[in-house]
């Protein structure tokens, strides 16, 4: 039989008979630049499991963390999703492992006498294992907030392929800038921070109903933030155990499928759950002021205020001008002629904004004491973040997944064009996809001859659409700066529910 330990965030560790598989390990140390701090606490150090496999669903840091890795046994096999970029297998090989497996769609994997099969969509990926007479599948945070035709055709796949699933993890809360660090006139920000926790939410209960599984099993982003202007984030998210009460109430056909609510050091075994975490007992909310106690320091750290030395400001400039002009391929000519914005530095004793302004073709930043009046958007973030975000392939985690920013629009005009994603794709380093494609050719024929579905989906997002940023086709993100509580849930096919009782 299959057994579970919940260690923190998303990893599980799964004991098959002899065989041992951990799932996307963060078991030690921050994420995204010190802003991620893991909650509840692991329950084991890394050095302390010896496993045959480890199972990374994908390359987000606090799924392959490489300070994690660091301390882990390097006997074990690495699997990690096949993608049309190479780069992962050389690092994985860097970090001590030798064996590493970049699993196909669909293809099965052998660890022992556990079967292992993978599907990627993107850059995200589902993980299914397979032990005797059970099925676990992982869908961690790869379908909470994708596009609905994506969506309904993996969820059709797995039913077609895993009839009876045994176990279903998910993830089940939000892990990005959107739409918390969004600012516009009229938002309340805490009310719409509820209610994207509750579309994440109401999306695991929605696989659920549809997979049946005899067990569901949510997990929430297990981090919290920390810096003054961030921590209203941690308490805005929907109490894991209240996801029995939301699916029997507002879901049909919901028999078939039994709850449970894990914490670290909890083990699961024939659907029962032998309780060793002491939060059960503690409230969801009051659980975060045990996290500030015990992060007190880096709390401290964290809201210091650290100034930069004012000669690094020309460097970013140049970095801004030279980054903003690379990544404009990204987008249609006609969505960089509204490219006008500033960015405040926070880190700066004096008041400094680096504006930004479309020109004859091409893209302009320089330094001020004053925004540009005819600006779209105003990006507030710290120098130093963006700096070093620059230095690493996907520097621009930091801003975007670490809450490294906030973003203020002015206008509905803006907001409709969703230019909070252009700014700030502008001035963050990420692999460009196109690029990438015509860099490894072979890899991206190989990846779409492996998945011709998925890929095609995908590149109908990234490269018909370009124009249209991020629309496609179900996610117009200004629904949740423009709508009210009750257009919002009917546009996004959830219950209304009074936010006040989660």
């Amino acid at each position: 039989m299959i057994k579970l330990k919940y260690l923190a965030h998303s990893s599980f560790l799964i004991s098959c008979g002899n065989t041992n598989l951990i799932f996307d390990p963060w078991l030690k140390g921050p994420a995204y630049y010190k802003q991620w701090y893991l909650w509840p606490l692991p329950a084991v150090e890394p050095e302390e499991i010896k496993a045959d496999a480890i199972l990374i669903s994908h390359g987000h840091e606090d799924h392959l963390h490489s300070a994690t890795l660091k301390q882990m046994n390097k006997n074990a096999e690495v699997f990690f999703p096949y993608q049309w970029r190479e780069g992962v297998k050389p690092f994985l090989n860097h970090l001590g492992f030798i064996k590493v497996t970049e699993a196909i769609s669909f293809n099965f994997y052998q660890v022992n006498d556990v079967k292992i099969s993978y599907i990627g969509f993107s850059l995200e990926s589902i993980v299914i294992i397979e032990y005797k007479n059970e099925v676990l599948v992982n869908i961690n945070d790869a379908l909470n907030s994708n596009h609905e035709n994506a969506v309904d055709f993996i969820l059709d796949e797995i039913k077609k392929r895993w009839p009876n699933i045994t176990y279903l993890l998910s993830g089940w809360s939000g892990a990005s800038y959107f739409p918390n660090q969004i600012r516009y006139p009229g938002k309340d920000d805490v009310e719409i921070g509820k209610l994207r926790e509750q579309y994440f939410a109401n999306n695991f209960c929605r696989f659920v109903n549809f997979l049946q599984p005899q067990y569901g099993i949510p997990f929430a982003s297990g981090f919290v933030l920390l810096t003054e202007e961030n921590k209203w984030i941690n308490h805005v998210k929907f109490p894991r155990f209240k996801v029995y009460d939301y699916y029997k109430e507002h879901f049909k056909n919901t028999s078939a499928t039994q709850f449970i609510v894990p914490y670290p050091g909890d083990i699961i075994s024939e659907g029962k759950m032998e309780v060793f975490s002491a939060l059960h007992n503690i409230d969801e909310n009051d659980q975060y002021h045990l996290a500030y106690k015990h992060y007190a320091k880096e709390m401290e750290e964290a809201n210091a205020v650290r100034y930069i030395d004012e000669g690094k400001i020309p460097e970013l400039v140049s970095q801004i001008n030279y980054w903003a002009n690379f990544n404009k391929r990204i987008y249609h000519p006609r969505v960089i002629k509204d490219v006008f914005f500033s960015v405040k530095l926070s880190d700066c004793k004096k008041e400094t904004y680096i504006n930004v302004s479309y020109k004859n073709g091409n893209l302009f930043a320089e330094a001020f004491d004053k925004p540009l009046e005819d600006r779209r958007v105003l990006i507030t973030t710290a120098a130093e973040k963006l700096l070093y975000g620059f230095t690493k392939q996907w520097g621009g985690d930091i801003l975007t997944i670490g809450y490294g920013f906030t973003a203020e629009i002015y206008n509905q005009l803006s907001l409709e064009k969703n230019l909070d994603i252009v700014c700030v794709r502008l001035i963050t380093r990420y692999p460009i996809a196109r690029q990438d494609l015509l860099k490894y050719p072979l890899r991206a024929l190989k990846f779409y001859s492996y998945n011709p579905k998925l890929t095609s989906l995908w590149v109908k997002q990234k490269i018909t659409l370009k124009p249209y940023v991020n629309k496609y086709p179900y996610n117009e993100r200004d629904h949740w700066m423009l709508y009210n509580k009750c257009a919002l849930c009917a546009v996004c096919k959830m219950p209304e529910i009074n936010l006040a009782l989660y």
